[in-house]
């Protein structure tokens, strides 16, 4: 599954791609991507029309994050490789499962209460559980798998 980097125009369009399991860069470096990318072995993704016709970089025409994603999915064949929650929405990093006791200092009481399943960002530390958030995400990735197949209303 290849890697991705996105240039700083497509800051929603890689938390997406990351609520989706899908590694994936964020730059804001200009032209220094092309670097970055080849270096790291990552398929740029911009909007900017100066990259649109590199053969080493994926274009989208479209402004709209779940349309970007949808394309993006669909030309990388992506669509079976999703795996929602899997890596840390803020540095990439494979999220790993921790235990409940771990995170009791950590999460709101609210959350230690009511959730039994927790990851944590190995890199940043963040802490990861499928509560309100976790539904809008599945809705709004449910909403670009909607643009590649009908069929999953």
């Amino acid at each position: 599954m290849p890697a991705f980097l996105c240039n700083g125009m497509l800051g929603t369009l890689c938390k997406l791609m990351r609520m989706c399991g899908f590694d994936t860069a964020f730059s804001n470096e200009g032209t220094a991507i092309l670097v970055q990318a080849r270096r790291e072995n990552r398929v740029i993704i911009t909007r900017n029309t100066r990259f649109q016709n590199n053969a080493d970089v994926h274009y989208l025409a479209a402004s709209d994050p779940l349309e970007q994603l949808n394309t993006v999915i669909t030309t990388h064949g992506l669509k079976t490789n999703i795996k929602i929650l899997s890596r840390c929405l803020e540095c990439n990093a494979p999220l790993e499962p921790i235990e409940r006791s771990a995170v009791q200092d950590r999460v709101p009481y609210f959350t230690y209460q009511n959730f039994n399943e927790f990851s944590e960002c190995p890199v940043c530390h963040k802490i990861y559980w499928k509560g309100s958030h976790y539904t809008r995400m599945i809705n709004s990735i449910n909403a670009a798998l909607r643009r590649i197949d009908p069929a999953k209303d």
